[in-house]
């Protein structure tokens, strides 16, 4: 039976050019605006946000105050992953 190789390891993310950010605006039946965000870790491709439990970003008045929400957030999950990346 012929051995497997080994899966090559990923590249550990070291700056925020390491993942893709979709970041937009949502707004509800009440007028309320909230940010929609997605951040993708490019070494790897795993989903960083959403996952299960998370909360959205918002609401907000405008939809330029929840895309700056949602950014601000980015930046700070994004940190977060390049400090300790999870696998």
């Amino acid at each position: 039976m012929p051995e497997k190789s080994p899966k090559p390891a990923a590249r550990r993310p070291t700056t925020a050019e390491d993942y893709e950010v979709f970041c937009g605006e949502q707004i509800d039946g009440a007028g309320r605006y909230y940010g929609v965000l997605r951040i993708r870790r490019r070494t790897d491709g795993r989903l960083i946000y959403p996952f299960e439990g998370c909360s959205r970003p918002g609401p907000c008045a405008t939809g330029a105050q929840a895309r700056d929400v949602a950014l601000a957030l980015a930046d700070e999950l994004i940190r977060a992953d390049i400090a300790l990346p999870e696998g």
